[in-house]
């Protein structure tokens, strides 16, 4: 499971990595015409903000592989700490089940823009290409949940846990 967890990671990070370096060299090449020629690049912001879009997706997976996702933290110390090992897992498993749902809603969205034959304003790009993202991204989030259900070991630990763990054993300055 934890190949499984490292393949998913591999491809976010590819995908993040690949989509913010054309987004900037995209940027650049518009601003560059813009300033010389007097005319930007056709199709520069529409290109840009579908860039943007992987980006965000596939940093979503990679918040989560890291332990750096925001969640809401009010209720963490309402129940005690004995239970906590089963309501993380409860957690996995309904963040899973809520992802499932997600894709299948998001399938249904590109399904039908495959059906109305949608396409991007200017680059005329058909829609669905880009809202693939969001099943992708929803399934990939399932299935990492699905794991940390399943082995919760391999579940990386919460940033703040990490940081207030750092912090409690340091010892004051005299």
């Amino acid at each position: 499971m934890q190949q499984i967890l490292t393949i998913i990671r591999k491809i976010e990070l590819v995908i993040a990595t690949a989509a913010f370096a054309l987004m900037v060299v995209v940027a650049f090449l518009d601003v560059a015409l813009r300033e010389t020629t007097g005319t930007g690049l056709d199709g520069a912001r529409e290109a840009a903000v579908l860039l943007m879009i992987l980006l965000v997706m596939s940093g979503f997976g990679l918040a989560t592989a890291s332990g750096r996702q925001l969640r809401p933290r009010f209720a963490d110390n309402l129940l005690p700490a004995a239970w906590q090992p089963g309501l993380q897992r409860f957690g996995d498993l309904l963040s899973a089940m809520i992802f499932a749902m997600l894709g299948v809603l998001a399938l249904f969205f590109v399904a039908e823009s495959i059906y109305l034959r949608e396409a991007t304003p200017v680059l005329r790009i058909p829609s669905w290409l880009i809202q693939m993202v969001f099943p992708l991204a929803f399934g990939q989030a399932m299935l990492r949940h699905l794991v940390y259900f399943a082995r919760p070991e391999l579940k990386p630990f919460d940033n703040i846990e990490i940081m207030a763990a750092k912090v409690s054993r340091q010892e004051p300055h005299s």
